[in-house]
């Protein structure tokens, strides 16, 4: 009996982690959203400055949550979104007219991280290695 309630026990906290995990990662996703609109507002109005210290404040954000994974790396998101980040900081920095299209791809690709993120069926059974088949042989 005791074992069933550690095991019970166990699964409610990874179920818990893996819930806050998400909440955390998609707030975080959502703020990136934000400051690139943020951007793009600043880049309107011409504003260099206020552009340049959003796309580092967008570049801190992804850096805390890129830093704060634990368990799972989504090593190409995580290079895509970087790559995008760097040459918003670039095109606002130089009030280069890419900047509009770069802020599109990172909201994209932002959207896209929490949809990779979501815990449906097929992210979980995806990640589950199938079993091997039989030998045809027989």
């Amino acid at each position: 009996m005791g074992r069933m309630i550690t095991c019970f026990v166990i699964l409610i906290s990874l179920i818990a982690f893996a819930l806050y995990g998400y909440g955390c990662s998609t707030k975080s996703a959502e703020r990136l959203i934000e400051t690139a609109d943020g951007i793009l507002s600043a880049t309107e109005e011409n504003d260099t400055k206020k552009a340049s210290e959003l796309a580092l404040e967008a570049e801190n954000i992804w850096r805390g949550l890129s830093d704060g994974t634990v368990f799972v790396e989504d090593m190409d998101c995580d290079n895509e979104i970087a790559m995008s980040i760097s040459r918003i900081r670039v095109y606002a920095e130089n009030a280069d007219e890419e900047i509009y299209t770069e802020c599109a791809v990172l909201k994209r690709l932002a959207t896209l991280y929490i949809t990779r993120q979501k815990p449906i069926w097929s992210n979980i059974l995806c990640a589950v290695p199938a079993p091997p088949f039989p030998p045809l042989d027989k």
